[in-house]
């Protein structure tokens, strides 16, 4: 299962303006390097279905790299990714080059379906460390991002304002802004009315909680990739969310009658939340009367802290075109393709030197995405992680509804994952 950030991002890109209506890119320094002849050879991809403007971007690219090499572009487009592609790989059928989301790589590099790269032939210094380290397994490189989010917080100035507060008086830590929150609320319901909006919006799955679950260096997940979510550190930084609901100050999306945050902050239902830059041009046009800041995400424990999602492309163990996938990935992930792929999808590029000669990071906003990738916590935990999320995602709102204790919650969730996973192997 892809994270949650993907299966909504994939629904809201045809929405999505493009980047550069916002942030004016300019010419990328370098040219593509000559990819080689592959005349006659037939090079196969496998993706997830996108956008229209992901798909007419990639379209475009491939048909670039068909007339530098000669070669044929075909697309497989799974529609269970993670589960067809496994089938495929069992079958010996795999596409050459594949999507890799970042949180399947353990799993894929475990089963063998990824092949080592040589990381000297993909400009690897150029590119966020953080993001390449994700990729990599023993210092050996399996994939290379084709870009990335993070999480950031964001702030409705309009309602702030009718609630007669400033947005700079939002704390920069989350210790801090329990505390700050129920007065926060207070003046949203004299403002609006009381119970007709919340202050904060928050979600209950792993893959936006992980950053706050192993803060302090706990690890809700072992060395042998088990299921360690009722470790009493774990469960200590857990109890955050608790004590966040219990402010009576946050709900999540679904408790203010929408479908996920964008559409709560859209809608004006919550003034504050936490999420990915795929939701920053959807904000710019679907609700464009909503006037917004980005903030980093508030420190926890004294530390900076936000989740980090990427998906690279990797080259099949089993492939019989492993020079032509080494020349689609150092294309498709090369400067010149990916200032044209997050000008064409509004994503933001996992190379530096895109990201500084496009002038995003001159965008304050998109930059406080960007400037996350020193500190934010990849969306990975090893080969067993979709398990774990999913028995997280079961009974922590049993936690927080008070229906059992956090330490029972997670008792249960580790008893749920551990039986999936030794059911698994």
């Amino acid at each position: 299962m892809k994270p949650v950030f993907k299966k909504v991002a994939a629904t809201l890109m045809a929405t999505l303006g493009l980047l550069s209506a916002t942030v004016p890119f300019q010419k990328v320094v370098g040219a593509q390097e000559d990819l080689g002849d592959f005349s006659g050879q037939t090079l196969k991809v496998g993706l997830w279905g996108g956008s229209d403007q992901e798909e007419k971007t990639l379209d475009a690219l491939i048909k670039k790299f068909e007339e530098k090499t000669h070669a044929t572009v075909e697309k497989k487009v799974y529609t269970d990714y993670n589960t067809q592609i496994q089938a495929d790989m069992v079958g010996r059928t795999a596409p050459d080059v594949y999507y890799v989301d970042m949180s399947m790589l353990p799993f894929f590099v475990e089963q063998g379906g990824l092949a080592e790269l040589d990381a000297s032939k993909f400009q690897t210094d150029r590119f966020y460390s953080s993001i390449i380290d994700a990729f990599s397994r023993d210092g050996k490189l399996y994939a290379v991002p084709k870009d990335f989010s993070t999480l950031a917080m964001y702030l409705n100035t309009g309602m702030f304002e009718k609630a007669g507060v400033s947005v700079d008086e939002v704390p920069d830590s989350f210790e801090e802004l329990l505390k700050w929150l129920p007065e926060f609320q207070a003046k949203l319901d004299k403002a609006y009315g009381p119970g007709k909006v919340k202050a904060i919006s928050y979600n209950q799955d792993l893959a936006r909680n992980l950053h706050i679950a192993e803060r302090g260096g706990a690890n809700p997940v072992t060395e042998d990739n088990r299921s360690n979510l009722q470790d009493t550190a774990v469960v200590e930084n857990l109890n955050f969310y608790k004590q966040l609901v219990d402010t009576g100050a946050a709900a999540t999306p679904k408790e203010v009658g929408t479908g996920w945050n964008g559409e709560a902050f859209g809608t004006e239902k919550v003034a504050i939340m936490d999420e990915g830059n795929w939701v920053y041009q959807l904000l710019k046009q679907q609700y464009s009367d909503v006037k917004f800041k980005v903030k980093e995400m508030p420190t926890y424990k004294g530390q900076k802290g936000s989740m980090m999602f990427s998906v690279g492309w990797g080259k099949y163990s089993g492939t019989k075109n492993s020079e032509l996938a080494d020349a689609w990935i150092r294309y498709i992930t090369g400067a010149e393709a990916m200032k044209e792929w997050v000008e064409g999808t509004g994503t933001l590029p996992s190379r530096q030197d895109v990201a500084e000669d496009a002038k995003i990071t001159g965008n304050q906003d998109l930059n406080m995405h960007i400037k996350a990738w020193e500190y934010a916590t990849p969306w990975q935990k090893g080969p067993s992680l979709s398990t774990i999320a999913n028995a997280y995602m079961n009974f922590l709102p049993k936690a927080l509804d008070g229906s059992e204790t956090l330490e029972d919650a997670m008792k249960h969730a580790d008893e749920q994952a551990n039986t999936d996973i030794d059911a698994g192997n």
